[in-house]
């Protein structure tokens, strides 16, 4: 196991800071990405990205696949690695984007480790603010990183995964069983109404 700081394994860059509210643009041909786009189980929800003009973007602002986007407001940090090729997306602001730059670290493992409660804790504490908590670029390179081996973090991956995916299945298990229950319920309902 090693101890890393995250600026000595990734490069972190702010997103992008729109300067009025990101308004859909039917003309659009870049995706911006915002928090809202990250769900709860941190996964990233490409299916309601707003498009807007690209006047003022450059290249750089662009993701691109294994990108990590973090959300640096709020007290639960939300991330989501960029799992595939995105064409012409940029984060907007107060997204931040981590690219690893080691090959010896796992982008999902990343986000894994991010989401244990005792880093979210430690990254709460680099936070800033009074009434609206946020995590500065500076402070968040200097949080302190366990490495174990490659191999171990794709096996941590990996199992994350399918634990995050067991969980989504009993939920929506659970939802459809209550829809049940409760049209069973309201034909009762309805049986006594008859008979009265």
């Amino acid at each position: 196991m090693t101890k890393v700081k995250l600026k000595e394994i990734a490069s972190i860059c702010t997103g992008y800071p729109f300067r009025s509210r990101i308004e859909r643009d039917p003309n659009g041909e870049v995706g911006v990405i915002q928090m809202k786009d990250i769900d709860d189980y941190n996964c990233l929800n490409l299916s309601d990205v707003y498009k807007v003009c690209s006047n003022y973007l450059y290249e750089k602002h662009l993701l691109k696949q294994d990108d990590i986007l973090f959300c640096s407001r709020g007290v639960s940090h939300k991330m989501a690695v960029v799992t595939e090729e995105v064409d012409n997306c940029v984060a907007a602001s107060p997204l931040m984007v981590i690219q690893v730059k080691s090959p010896k670290v796992n982008p999902a493992f990343l986000v894994w480790y991010f989401q244990q409660p005792d880093i979210q804790k430690q990254i709460n504490r680099l936070s800033e603010g009074t009434s609206l908590l946020m995590v500065s670029k500076s402070a968040l390179e200097t949080l302190v990183i366990d490495l174990p081996p490659l191999k171990n973090q794709k096996a941590i991956a990996q199992i994350a995964a399918l634990s995050q995916r067991e969980q989504q299945i009993i939920e929506k298990l659970a939802q459809r069983r209550k829809v049940y229950i409760d049209a069973v319920l309201m034909q009762k309902v309805v049986e006594v109404k008859h008979f009265q």
